[in-house]
């Protein structure tokens, strides 16, 4: 007797597929979300004026400074800075291509971290912002200040790291747990660039929203090649 198959994913759940889809909506929604941010960050910055929040929040974390906070504010800053990223970086494509043995990942990763470092240096050519005064005796970078590179290596850093672990592990717990870890190291990383007073505020949100767009956009094409792959493979138990 013929029965009507049901329409299922590339791994043959049904549900897999749903959550699949829900996921790609989600992510779309927040690059669109990060791109407006950007943009309107962006607005203000071209036309050389103050971004309404920057003031405030600079003096309200200036308020709330520690020397010991201050020190563990240093180091959230040097693990973000280059010297620190290229040698993590390099850590996890070996790591990523030897150890989980995920090739097309650790290709991804670099066409992520390789775009992240082009996206940084046109913007503040762009926008061309000078920065802030700075706080307890740190030294000013001599580069633009929008957006923060900081912030922008961080996200992509660890952001397409936790992108590509979620997309693999199982389970909605360790899921949310790596994108957690991801979310604050990025967070405490950009928030000691406000704290140290080298960037505004908004230099800071800025990064973080254009590397959401861009590793939302390195995720998403990994998706698709990911599906596309498993779609051209045979499906098991079927006759030559």
């Amino acid at each position: 007797m013929y029965t009507e198959p049901c329409v299922k994913s590339d791994n043959g759940n049904p549900d897999s597929s749903m959550r699949v889809s829900v996921r790609l909506v989600l992510g779309l929604a927040a690059a669109v979300a990060a791109l407006a941010l950007f943009l309107w960050l962006a607005d203000f910055v071209e036309d050389k004026a103050a971004v309404p929040f920057d003031a405030s929040v600079r003096g309200w974390v200036h308020a709330h400074s520690s020397p010991t906070l201050t020190s563990f504010m240093r180091l959230m800053s040097l693990i973000g800075s280059p010297a620190f990223l290229v040698a993590f970086s390099l850590i996890a494509f070996l790591i990523l291509l030897r150890v989980a043995h995920w090739p097309r990942e650790a290709l991804l990763f670099l066409v992520t971290m390789t775009g992240g470092f082009l996206l940084d240096l046109v913007l503040k050519v762009v926008f061309h912002r000078a920065r802030p005064p700075s706080y307890f005796g740190t030294p000013e970078p001599a580069s633009y200040s929008f957006p923060s590179g900081h912030a922008l290596f961080s996200v992509c850093l660890w952001g397409s790291l936790a992108l590509f672990a979620g997309q693999r592990v199982r389970g909605a717990a360790a899921r949310a747990a790596i994108f957690a870890g991801a979310v604050l190291l990025a967070g405490l990383i950009g928030y000691s660039r406000i704290y140290l007073g080298v960037h505004y505020p908004s230099d800071v949100i800025a990064g973080c929203a254009a590397a959401t767009v861009w590793v939302a956009t390195v995720g998403y094409t990994n998706r698709l090649i990911e599906r596309r792959s498993e779609r051209r493979q045979p499906a098991s138990g079927m006759p030559a």
